[in-house]
């Protein structure tokens, strides 16, 4: 069974692996509290019939109630520990809980969190909760969703990964603690030596009232984090994808 990645922005991806339709880190408006989407507008029909929902952490450009609530309030959500919470309060029926270290098997699939370092509180009153990745494994193919994080030495230990979705910049001119830059995620591919990697976390949302600011911010990060990527880990393939851009999951 052939098995697909869109990426759709900024974390956002569309995963059709094991006949599933697995979604990551959905944000699907166009404004996002300051920030708006720079890029075409996506159509319905890459985000519908989700079967799964995958969150990374509690920040606004990974949780973003409006976009969940696109999606419908019946759809299965797996959500970082401390956020379980903040979405049944909004209505969302289906939410389970995992902390870094324990998976779950749903529908053929394997998805086990991941650690991350990152912070987890949303802002501006919380709540706090923990930060993960996510590996997504159907038994042919296994997908690794950094979700946002700094470099840590045990992504290593991430072994047999496919496909590895990994954030080279942000939302903005200028990065935070917590968060892998080109060269940066370029080192976690060299420890992670996925078959072939995606850069995500880039190019799609913007500040409103900065378009001049700083404008390479938003195209330069992935073609810098390919440069360096070749370098450091010449075995895998590289594969800069542009939003609304599907590609074949390599086995």
């Amino acid at each position: 069974m052939r098995a697909d990645a869109t990426f759709l922005g900024h974390s956002t991806v569309l995963l059709e692996i094991g006949g599933q339709r697995v979604l990551t880190d959905p944000v699907l408006v166009d404004r996002l509290t300051m920030l708006r989407r720079t890029v075409s507008p996506l159509e319905a029909a890459m985000y519908s019939d989700i079967d799964v929902v995958v969150i990374s952490h509690a920040h606004h450009d990974h949780l973003d109630l409006p976009s969940l609530r696109v999606l419908g309030r019946d759809v299965q959500l797996i959500v970082p520990r401390g956020i379980a919470q903040l979405l049944r309060e909004a209505g969302f029926e289906r939410v389970i809980e995992l902390t870094a270290g324990t998976a779950i098997d749903l529908g053929g699939l394997h998805i086990a969190a991941v650690k991350a370092v990152h912070s987890g509180f949303r802002v501006p009153f919380g709540p706090v909760g923990e930060a993960v990745g996510y590996l997504i494994d159907e038994g042919s193919e296994r997908v690794y969703f950094a979700g946002d994080t700094d470099l840590f030495e045990e992504m290593a230990q991430l072994e047999g990964i496919d496909l590895a979705l990994v954030p080279v910049w942000g939302w903005g001119p200028r990065l935070g603690v917590g968060h892998l830059d080109p060269s940066t995620a370029a080192e976690a591919v060299r420890l992670l030596q996925p078959t072939a990697v995606v850069p995500i976390h880039w190019g799609t949302l913007w500040p409103v009232g900065m378009g001049r600011v700083m404008p390479g911010r938003l195209h330069q990060p992935p073609l810098e984090f390919a440069r360096q990527s070749e370098r450091a880990a010449p075995s895998t393939r590289v594969l800069v994808t542009q939003p609304g851009e599907t590609i074949s999951i390599p086995r």
